[in-house]
């Protein structure tokens, strides 16, 4: 009889498990998927017979590096930039919060919560699609609705642009 009502629940249940395989999925391809790749470290890496057919190395690969005088430099430098980074991005997170806190309209405060916000929740993808179909030569706004009202002859701006 217990198995009954379980059985019961869980197809109660379906639409939200459903619901529920598309963030697993994600989560196993992007987290769980590239740690596959840390066996490297413990190989010696021929192309010819690949990841898994080549030697196993154990901690060679470990002793090798940290036999170099530039392991500590490495590991030094990399410590160091990340506090550096954690004290600057703490303290600048910080000086922003106490700023924000200070305005007194609430319309202003939103925006510019918004505004400093947004670009850690849009995807970097979708800023790429929205900057191309704002620019873009041929098909973008401003080349094809902006610049004409103000006589203007169309640019190519992504050409403009040197990173």
């Amino acid at each position: 009889m217990k198995s009954r009502t379980k059985l019961q629940k869980m197809k109660k249940f379906i639409p939200l498990y459903l619901m529920m395989v598309p963030s697993l999925l994600y989560l196993i391809i992007n987290n769980y998927l590239p740690m596959f790749g840390l066996v490297i470290a413990f190989k010696n890496v021929n192309f010819k017979k690949g990841i898994l057919g080549s030697d196993w190395a154990g901690f060679q690969n470990f002793k090798y590096l940290f036999a170099t005088q530039d392991a500590w430099v490495i590991t030094r430098n990399t410590l160091l930039y990340n506090i550096a980074f954690i004290l600057v991005h703490t303290f600048l997170a910080i000086c922003l919060a106490i700023i924000l806190s200070e305005l007194t309209a609430q319309k202003s405060k939103r925006f510019y919560q918004s505004v400093t916000l947004l670009p850690y929740l849009i995807s970097m993808v979708i800023v790429s699609y929205l900057v191309n179909a704002f620019l873009s030569s041929d098909t973008g706004f401003l080349n094809n609705s902006v610049l004409p009202l103000l006589g203007i002859e169309p640019v190519s701006w992504l050409s403009l642009i040197h990173i």
